[in-house]
């Protein structure tokens, strides 16, 4: 272990630990694991381990040789709630309210089918659907109520109120079915908790709580993670990476990590700065390109190994040529990333143990020899996509949003997922202008290939 690691490893209190792309970050957690156990300084059944996918869980449940509870905050909140009988609500149901409001409740309301038809003046239909549901869902992962958006309402004018008016309408809607119905939403659920346990209906005996991709989390489950310490006197361990947050219209509010000492008391944080990943020259060119995002935690990684022009932009006029032909080349494994899971069908490319596809967002965490990023045009669905977020959502999360934030996010956690090599294949015609900025930054330390 390097330095940071082993002071990750002995710290016994509240600690925030900044692990960023192949920084050793899942070796640093077993490690602290064991030597919490070893030295009897925990029992197995007071330590809790929460990551955000069931994919997370199982495999560090593979890598840590301990009987300790290891969950999602999903099967934590519902394990706290203790029922059998609770119906869970899928995203799927608020689509189904928003799509009944659209389809059925505007006939019999005028004033909000006129309000609509302003609010279409500026989005298309599913736009504006795909805006509705997020802004509810982002309002309640960051706890707030209802009385909130009843004052946002009074207190705006024009359009924005027009926004806000539809939102606590359909938002009324929705509370209203969900309790009719039974059912509650995955952020009821998590309330539930948080209340059971504060009113001590529900007793736990978790005192250490680790939480690894710290920096996709919300204050409601932060909220959570805080009534469970309070009622033992325990102690926070959040991993993660501010430039890998990815997941904002999922819920994650990255001002909860970056602003952690505001929620926690005695804060500690620690960086790990050696990458074990990546060559120098690309850690350099991705760090220098996620910084000039203003709401982040600068990191100076460093690495022993380097390699000349690790980024290779590969300018074509036909996609299957140039990819079967670059495949071809690369005698090694290879990852191809893009934005979508469908993303990859037009590009002629045979899939195999050898040759993988993922979704950038489903490859953060993992890593292989060399990569292939596609897609890097100037469109609506590349990166970064052309649209903008709402002025609405960066007001329900009190933050001011630096153009393509999360999308230069995105590209970095893409960057960093090879050992080697990443070829961008870029189109002649209209390229990425997050491949402009690459070249204009970084010309000597990029090769650029014309006609592959």
């Amino acid at each position: 272990m390097n330095e940071e690691q082993q002071e990750a490893v002995l710290s016994l209190s509240n600690t925030l630990l900044i692990a960023g792309a192949g920084t050793g970050k899942t070796f640093t957690i077993i490690n602290k694991i064991n030597y919490l156990l070893d030295n009897n300084i925990y029992k197995e059944d007071e330590l809790l381990i929460i990551s955000f996918t069931n994919e997370s869980v199982n495999d560090l449940k593979r890598k840590i040789n301990y009987n300790i509870d290891i969950k999602t905050f999903h099967k934590l909140s519902l394990d706290l709630i203790h029922t059998d009988n609770l119906k869970i609500a899928k995203d799927n149901m608020l689509s189904y309210i928003i799509d009944e409001y659209f389809n059925s409740y505007l006939k019999d309301h005028f004033k909000a089918k006129i309000r609509i038809k302003r609010l279409l003046l500026e989005n298309t239909k599913d736009n504006l659907k795909n805006l509705i549901m997020a802004f509810i869902n982002l309002y309640k992962c960051n706890n707030n109520d209802i009385d909130k958006l009843i004052n946002l309402v009074k207190q705006s004018k024009y359009i924005k109120k027009d926004y806000y008016l539809t939102f606590l309408e359909i938002y009324l809607i929705y509370n209203n079915e969900l309790k009719s119905s039974g059912y509650v939403d995955f952020n009821d659920m998590i309330l539930m908790a948080t209340n059971k346990i504060n009113n001590n209906e529900v007793k736990t005996k978790y005192k250490f709580i680790m939480i690894d991709e710290f920096q996709d989390t919300s204050l409601i489950r932060l909220n959570l993670i805080k009534a469970i310490l309070n009622q033992n006197n325990g102690t926070i361990f959040a991993v993660g990476d501010d430039y890998q947050s990815i997941y904002r219209f999922s819920g994650c509010n990255l001002n909860v990590f970056i602003h952690l000492d505001k929620y926690i008391d005695n804060l500690k944080i620690i960086k790990l700065k050696y990458n074990y990943r990546n060559s120098q020259t690309l850690i350099t060119i991705s760090n220098n390109f996620i910084a000039k995002n203003k709401n982040q935690l600068l990191k100076n990684s460093k690495c022993p190994k380097d390699l000349n022009k690790p980024i290779k932009i590969i300018y074509y006029v036909n996609k299957s040529k140039v990819i079967n032909k670059l495949i071809n080349n690369i005698d090694t494994n290879i990852l191809i990333l893009g934005r979508n899971n469908k993303d990859i069908l037009s590009w002629n490319v045979t899939l195999s143990d050898k040759i993988k596809y993922l979704t950038i967002h489903k490859s953060k965490g993992l890593e292989e020899d060399n990569v292939i990023l596609i897609n890097l045009e100037n469109s609506n669905h590349s990166i970064p996509t052309k649209t903008k977020d709402h002025q609405v959502i960066s007001e329900i999360l009190n933050q001011d949003e630096y153009p393509y934030e999360e999308e230069r996010r995105l590209f970095y956690v893409a960057l960093t997922r090879t050992r080697n090599y990443i070829y961008l294949l870029v189109p002649k015609k209209k390229p990425s202008i997050f491949i402009k900025e690459l070249i204009k930054d970084n010309k000597k330390d990029i090769e650029i290939i014309h006609n592959y």
